[in-house]
């Protein structure tokens, strides 16, 4: 690869939370120098103009689903429950060849939008599959994006899972739901030991986690299987944890302790955990993930999308806690952009009742989105702005209307761009997006093929889908009738007027 000068654009570093007019060399895919405008040249170098350009560390995603990008938009007032009833076909029905489809097309989205690289919890109902894991890969290399790829499991449907909701539905769906198994937890456990075998199969840039989706949809035996493997293959555990009230209630009345606490004390917490969401916690349960270094996915789009409660992120950060910034799916933040997650991160850490010195500033936000995500997949040189960096670079567009004026560059992201004004991306020195278009695939030659998919989908995942119509509003109901549970912390603003009058 010859080596690439971006020059005299205006380079802004979270690190330090300036930005300044800057020459930039990329030499084998990584930042070779980084000095004031004008002063790197060579005879070798290609040169590209960025003047107009504000360039920052591209975007690093902590959390995705690469399985629901081809069910963009179906969640209409879907609360987090219901959306795991719907799960099953959500993610149902997939041959390698639709699984490709669906994560090239996120992919694809997340590059358009500055990001890349993510770590996909990738599904396949009712296991994983190897065909299916190698399909996932292959998308996120072939659209050119890095990522970590984890298989999302459990050995327990969600009627088996929580206590008293198989017993909430009526005769007639309790007998339906009862005679759904996930199957045995072995046969799980045996298939992502084959696909973490076959790791060196997996193209450059792709590796691997674990991902026992939510404490309580997993048995114990089954948990500990899940360490015993990813400490057998040194991986990192990404969970969901206390995401929802109920997630959190839940917990205390299986085992009298919060999802944390339990997980503390069963040995899985380590400096490789991550817990996303990570909602309804107290500081006591943020004590025990900062001593146990383990890490946070903060992912406040969808928790607003599926009214999840607004985590408090301040307390994670001054508990020195890793925390990043990420999206989640499709099915519950469907635009998959790390800028929407940036602004509404920064919003959201200010309606808590505490000075403002309390609130996420403009850097530290984006620290959250670039090196804090990267640190979560394990990419030490990836979302920084230094020499020897990977050359993951995001390119705005200081002629953009949302740049005019320019007065407070990094804030402006934050508070004031969208992906319109996103004009080049660079991964690993690669130009994947040119100019406002993705250079390694064209996302229109995909548009038949993805229309074909869901119509296929659509008609192999009928009857999933009508009986999950029929379970989400007991599903539902029975999760509004947990909110009376005492917790220690309160993630919701309390209402008045229509909900109570």
């Amino acid at each position: 690869m010859s080596a690439l000068l971006l020059a005299g654009g205006l380079v802004a570093d979270p690190a330090t939370g300036e930005a300044t007019r800057r020459d930039i060399l990329i030499e084998d895919g990584r930042i070779a120098a980084i000095d004031a405008a004008g002063t790197i040249a060579g005879p070798d170098v290609e040169r590209f103009d960025t003047w107009d350009r504000l360039i920052l560390p591209a975007f690093v995603n902590a959390h995705t689903h690469g399985h629901a990008n081809l069910v963009k938009g179906v969640a209409e007032r879907w609360t987090l429950e219901a959306s795991l009833t719907n799960g099953p076909w959500l993610g149902g029905a997939r041959d390698p060849e639709t699984i490709y489809l669906s994560t090239l097309l996120g992919a694809l989205d997340m590059l358009s939008k500055g990001c890349t690289a993510c770590f996909d919890l990738v599904y396949e109902f009712p296991r994983p599959t190897l065909e299916g894991f190698m399909a996932v890969a292959r998308g996120y290399a072939d659209a050119g994006m890095k990522a970590v790829l984890a298989p999302m499991v459990a050995d327990l449907n969600l009627f088996q899972a929580i206590p008293g909701l198989l017993d909430a539905l009526p005769d007639d769906l309790r007998e339906t739901v009862g005679r759904f198994s996930l199957g045995g937890g072995a046969e799980t456990i045996a298939a992502m030991d084959a696909i973490f075998a076959a790791r060196d199969q997996l193209p450059p840039g792709i590796s691997l986690a674990i991902a026992p989706t939510i404490p309580h949809h997993c048995s114990e035996e089954f948990l500990m299987q899940c360490v015993a493997l990813a400490e057998r293959y040194d991986l990192p555990i990404h969970m969901h944890i206390a995401e929802s009230r109920l997630q959190a209630t839940t917990a205390r009345k299986l085992w009298g302790v919060s999802p944390v606490r339990r997980l503390a004390d069963l040995g899985v917490l380590r400096p490789g955990f991550i817990a996303a969401h990570a909602v309804w916690l107290d500081g006591n349960d943020l004590d025990i993930l900062a001593a146990h270094d383990c890490a946070i996915a903060h992912i406040p789009a969808s928790n607003f999308r599926l009214g999840s409660g607004v985590a408090h992120v301040p307390p994670m950060l001054d508990r020195g806690i890793r925390v990043g910034l990420a999206t989640d799916g499709a099915n519950s933040s469907d635009a998959l952009s790390m800028v929407q997650a940036v602004r509404l991160a920064s919003y959201a850490s200010q309606i808590f009742d505490a000075p403002r010195e309390n609130w996420l500033a403009s850097a530290e936000t984006l620290r959250l989105a670039t090196s804090g995500s990267a640190d979560l997949l394990g990419l030490p040189q990836g979302g920084r702005m230094a020499i020897g960096a990977s050359a993951d670079l995001t390119l705005f567009d200081l002629s953009h209307i949302d740049f005019m004026p320019l007065t407070n560059p990094l804030n402006q992201i934050v508070t004031t761009a969208d992906s319109a004004a996103i004009t080049d991306v660079f991964a690993s020195g690669r130009h994947v997006v040119a100019d406002r278009r993705l250079t390694t695939v064209s996302p229109a030659s995909l548009r038949e093929r993805v229309a074909e998919a869901v119509d296929r989908l659509a008609v192999s995942l009928a009857d999933a889908r009508a009986l999950a119509a029929r379970l989400e509003p007991h599903v539902v109901a029975f999760a509004d009738a947990s909110r009376g549970e005492p917790l220690p912390v309160a993630r919701y603003l309390s209402m008045e007027g229509r909900a109570r009058a």
